[in-house]
């Protein structure tokens, strides 16, 4: 029955959004209402449902934020591009790499790798894909360029 106050709450903040906010404040407001109604809270009335859901949607909101800082999109148009030296072959190139990927590193850094770079999967996919914290896939990952870049240069000299 409290719910109830939940989904006012949320239904009273839906229609504020139909006045002037981002797209992105809705999206915040139902991915908060959804972690809250699948959740253990209970609002005992309807100041309370109101008062729970701004908080969500206002760390979900700040979530979002974090997220786009710290991987910014960059246009391609501004990206300097940098060629392979003209004496270098880029298929052997591309070759030397795959072979170091399939012989240096562990079966995990070589699934990370793929999903990520490949796959275009996101740190937070990853993790939830192979049970492991976010700050893990991102270490194997470094890890494994880590390894690429390293042997490689060796094998360059």
């Amino acid at each position: 029955m409290s719910k109830n106050y939940l989904t006012i709450a949320y239904q009273k903040l839906q229609q504020r959004l139909q006045f002037g906010i981002l797209h992105s404040g809705e999206d915040a407001l139902n991915d908060a209402f959804c972690q809250l109604w699948a959740g253990q809270y209970d609002p005992a009335t309807e100041a309370d449902g109101e008062k729970l859901l701004r908080t969500a949607v206002r760390h979900r909101q700040i979530s979002l934020w974090r997220e786009e800082n710290r991987h910014p999109q960059t246009s391609i148009e501004k990206t300097n591009l940098v060629q392979p030296p003209p004496d270098t072959d880029a298929q052997e190139t591309f070759l030397q790499v795959k072979k170091l990927i399939e012989t240096q590193l562990t079966p995990l850094q070589k699934d990370i790798l793929t999903r990520h770079d490949i796959n275009d999967e996101t740190y937070k996919e990853i993790a939830q894909a192979l049970g492991m914290q976010e700050a893990a896939v991102r270490m194997q990952l470094s890890r494994a360029r880590n390894i690429i870049r390293e042997t490689y240069k060796k094998t360059k000299r």
